[in-house]
């Protein structure tokens, strides 16, 4: 009932902070995914100041994860997050610990509580990454329709920015508000591959850049930038669709021991009671998750072209 308590009234406390916020919510993420840092404030001179690698470390991974929540489209603020991330980490702790009565057990799955805003971030980004990269042809289609019409690149940028779904709208606005501040198309194209770091815009940015050095029909470029970009996305579903069978396997083989402990701990606790109460059954316990995640990871791996 306490713990229950705790999080109720901290889950009250984040809804005030972020409702009191709504309407900087879109300032914040147009300064996150630019890059650029809030400012630092200012130390107390008889503070004892930490050591500049560490503290440019820190500085370092903290931009990294505000990129990342940036380019995975969560609004949710810096801080926010961290303390969301603290909270899932103390919870995982103290249920193990309770339930278990292990420290070591418990540890663990503190840090695994706590990685699971991460990896929620990061599988949000990369789903966002898939999605802009299949709009991305269809842009190319627009703006060449755009140009042959007799409109220019930023009017066709425009149009498609109305027109496109998200997250391929809101890059193109944040791309036309750089351009209007005396931006080059080139460079406006740039930064957003700084902010979603696909290859396939990745391939669009490098030819716009040739056409705007060499000079030549932008229309016809970007004719083939799409064929290229929709070749190279058939070709990844196909590796995809030829892999699906192995990937298949190694994740039902990975989540098998799971799954078996789960179910013998509810049908027949006395079978795997020797694995969380001894001492010798922890450690056999610590070694095989360990080795069933190395043997996911490594599968993976080798999973990718």
């Amino acid at each position: 009932m306490v713990l229950l308590a705790l999080f109720l009234l901290l889950g009250l406390m984040f809804y005030e902070r972020s409702r009191r916020a709504e309407l900087k919510r879109q300032e914040e993420l147009s300064r996150r995914i630019s890059g650029n840092s809030a400012p630092a404030a200012q130390e107390s001179p008889t503070s004892e100041k930490p050591s500049p690698h560490f503290a440019i470390a820190t500085h370092e991974s903290l931009r990294h994860l505000e990129r990342l929540l940036a380019q995975a489209g969560l609004e949710i603020p810096l801080q926010q997050f961290l303390a969301l991330s603290l909270m899932a980490g103390i919870a995982g702790l103290l249920l193990t610990w309770l339930l278990l009565n292990s420290a070591a057990v418990g540890l663990y799955s503190g840090v695994a509580f706590a990685l699971l805003p991460v990896i929620y971030v990061w599988i949000q980004r990369k789903r966002r990454l898939v999605i802009f990269s299949q709009q991305l042809p269809h842009v190319a289609d627009f703006l060449r329709s755009a140009l042959r019409a007799g409109h220019p690149i930023a009017r066709g940028l425009q149009m498609a920015a109305e027109n496109a779904a998200e997250p391929t709208a809101t890059e193109l606005r944040l791309a036309l508000e750089q351009m209007r501040y005396g931006a080059a198309l080139p460079d406006a194209l740039e930064s957003m591959f700084k902010r979603v770091p696909e290859e396939s815009l990745g391939f669009f940015v490098a030819a716009i850049r040739v056409q705007a050095q060499v000079g030549s029909s932008l229309a016809d470029i970007l004719d083939r930038v799409a064929e290229a970009i929709r070749s190279r996305q058939r070709l990844q579903q196909q590796i995809r669709t030829l892999t699906a069978q192995a990937r298949m396997s190694g994740l039902m083989v990975g989540a098998m021991p799971f799954f078996l402990l789960v179910v013998f701990s509810i049908l027949r606790p006395e079978f795997t009671s020797e694995l969380f109460y001894d001492p010798t059954g922890r450690k056999l316990l610590e070694a095989a998750i360990g080795m069933d995640v190395t043997a996911l990871i490594t599968i993976n791996r080798m999973l990718k072209i």
